[in-house]
């Protein structure tokens, strides 16, 4: 709240003001993230097996990310909630979905080293502009660029599994030898869940051709990420330089991983903007109108979130009651 403490309010809800009847471009980029990330998740449940419509895979997708930005620790929720509405709604199974959930995660870290990578290419004149005055070198590109490591590295040790090396029978070893014998009794009967589980991760590895292509569609979900903030700052006024964006992106990218238990990444993300965009020449007033346009679109994509949600779990319901009626009449007659 410091970084927003002397502002004038005036000129903020001017800046606000003029988008008018433009608003409703800055809805678009959220969407086609979201179709992005269904096809992703579209190819990965084919190599497991599983055709399911693009179209629910879509509405899922936009629901459960109403809870992964509004929970504390909002992605386990959402990859709780698509694998239960996978199960109801498309037939999946939990175990099926909890394997896509894996499977994006790997995937989703891989196409996010790809985006601080080329977003720190596409910026550098930025981020060395700003990191001159503020930090005593033009050094901020290689940090940004190097930071790629990080989730390069957490991909590639969560997508053993996905290359044929039996992570989980070996995790299920390991709990066996444990000096717990009520535990160790348990582990010894997941042995061939385990192994089971194990050969279905390497399953999605070796369909080559759908990881690249959920690769490739879980890139554009980030690419969306600057092409949603070049929006906005062209319906401010700002600079339409898709660098300028990607820059700012991919540092506020960074700070939202990190913060990733808040809901929302709140305080985070803003504290991010308030910081990059002065220091990027943009004024305080239009940083501030800025972090208010991106939360306004995003409570209207929560909110658009929670009504799916609500009756993607109605007609869950229903189906329940369909099924359970036949039985019923049954025993009565």
């Amino acid at each position: 709240m410091r970084a927003f403490g002397a502002l004038d309010a005036r000129s903020v809800a001017r800046a606000v003001g003029q988008i008018g009847s433009l608003s409703p471009l800055a809805l678009a980029p959220f969407l086609v993230a979201m179709a992005f990330d269904a096809m992703g998740m579209h190819v990965l449940l084919r190599a497991l097996g599983r055709d399911v419509p693009l179209a629910g895979l879509v509405a899922i997708r936009v629901a459960t990310e109403a809870l992964h930005v509004t929970a504390p620790a909002g992605f386990l929720v959402a990859d709780a909630a698509t694998a239960t509405l996978l199960d109801v709604r498309c037939q999946v199974p939990v175990s099926d979905g909890a394997l896509l959930a894996v499977a994006r995660k790997w995937l989703v870290m891989r196409a996010h080293a790809a985006y601080i990578v080329m977003g720190a290419c596409c910026g550098a004149g930025v981020l060395a502009h700003i990191s001159e005055p503020h930090l005593g070198g033009r050094w901020l590109p290689w940090v940004v660029g190097a930071s790629a490591l990080i989730p390069l590295a957490l991909s590639c040790g969560l997508g053993a599994g996905f290359r044929g090396r039996p992570v989980v029978a070996r995790l299920q070893a390991v709990f066996s030898r444990l000096p717990w014998p009520a535990l160790r009794e348990r582990t010894l009967r997941w042995r061939d869940d385990a192994h089971a589980v194990d050969q279905r991760l390497a399953r999605i590895g070796h369909a080559h051709s759908a990881v690249w292509i959920a690769s490739a569609a879980f890139f554009g979900c980030w690419l969306l990420e600057s092409l949603d903030t070049l929006v906005i700052l062209r319906l401010l006024g700002g600079p339409s330089d898709p660098g300028f964006a990607m820059a700012a992106e991919v540092g506020v990218s960074l700070l939202r991983s990190a913060g990733n238990v808040a809901p929302a990444g709140l305080g985070v993300q803003d504290a991010g903007y308030a910081t990059l965009f002065p220091a990027m020449g943009m004024s305080p007033e239009s940083a501030a109108a800025f972090v208010l346009v991106k939360r306004a679109k995003e409570l209207v994509w929560i909110a658009v979130g929670y009504v799916l949600l609500g009756s993607l779990r109605y007609r869950e319901s229903s189906i329940a009651r369909d099924h359970k009626t036949p039985g019923a009449l049954r025993s009565v007659a």
